[in-house]
């Protein structure tokens, strides 16, 4: 099972969590992209900055480790944007770009900025169109691409964007059109579920559309996430969670409850190591920690613990 780490936050910590991840044995560092983080507004002090432009920072800053961004949603930018953003931070770290797109899910950050968000059913054809536009553009630029909401005239653009080793990756739950979509389209299907039986069937779905879009399926990565806090007693889950409460003011106990309320994995390293192991069982090639990098020191012991 291949490791990874997502991380938010101000570029000073990103860089450190970033060089914590390339001296261990984790092999790519995700960028989360949203312009709200939280589930409602009472958790909206939390820093947003733009994930896109601090991965294009990472990009020189980093040497070994791959720079993902998981997930964009294609509400923010338009593809173009997308295309020529994958190809230009791809550059600039020699190849260790992964663009992740999808649907986009968080009412409030749209509303807020006046971001246009259309009904699930159009975003979903968005997606379609965006990866089906993305893909022309990096593979094809002189055929065009031509859809309902977006298009480009076919021509020879430059600079040519890396064939070998290029990644796209699309991120979603869905039973069914994401696995199409990451089938069709993608170079690592990053499938939030967490059940064994859920995930065999939403490989399955990728499998078959990569079968008949004339691709290898076994050369999809199949990839998850895993939101977790770390420690072998309640004593050491307090003390990380008074960590991540040191900027809110808030209760570690409350904080606690509340994360494994919501499903958080919140437990022994053993048990973290158990679910990781019923992961790979399930089919699951990498596993993204997620919230672990918040406080920098539980992250360096679970990548100790986990690697």
């Amino acid at each position: 099972m291949e490791l990874g780490v997502q991380v938010v936050g101000d570029y000073d910590h990103i860089l450190k969590i970033a060089r914590m991840t390339e001296s261990s044995g984790a092999v790519a560092l995700a960028l989360a992209d949203h312009y709200l983080y939280g589930s409602d507004p009472s958790e909206y002090d939390a820093p947003a900055y733009d994930s896109l432009f601090q991965t294009a920072a990472l990009a020189r800053d980093t040497d070994r480790v791959e720079l993902v961004m998981l997930v964009s949603p294609i509400t923010f930018r338009h593809p173009a944007f997308y295309a020529k953003g994958a190809i230009t931070i791809d550059e600039i770290s020699g190849g260790r770009f992964t663009l992740g797109l999808g649907t986009g899910w968080h009412d409030d950050e749209h509303t807020y900025h006046g971001i246009d968000y259309p009904d699930r059913k159009t975003r979903f054809a968005q997606l379609a169109e965006a990866f089906a536009y993305v893909h022309a553009y990096l593979d094809q630029p002189e055929h065009g691409y031509e859809g309902d909401y977006y298009r480009f005239t076919g021509f020879d653009s430059h600079p040519k964007a890396r064939r070998d080793g290029r990644r796209l990756l699309i991120g979603g739950s869905g039973a069914v059109k994401t696995p199409t979509l990451a089938g069709r389209h993608a170079d690592e299907f990053n499938l939030y579920h967490h059940e064994p039986d859920g995930i065999a069937e939403r490989v399955a779905v990728m499998r078959k559309a990569a079968e008949e879009s004339g691709r290898d399926p076994d050369e999809i990565l199949i990839s998850t996430c895993l939101p977790m806090l770390g420690g072998d007693s309640e004593s050491e889950l307090l003390e990380v969670a008074a960590g991540l409460a040191a900027r809110s003011g808030a209760d570690p106990k409350e904080l606690l409850a509340r994360y494994r309320e919501r499903g958080i994995q919140v437990g022994s390293w053993d048990q973290h190591r158990d679910w990781l192991e019923r992961m790979q069982q399930a089919g699951i090639d990498r596993t993204y920690l997620q919230l672990a990098a918040s406080v920098d020191w539980h992250l360096e012991k679970a990548l100790k613990e986990l690697t």
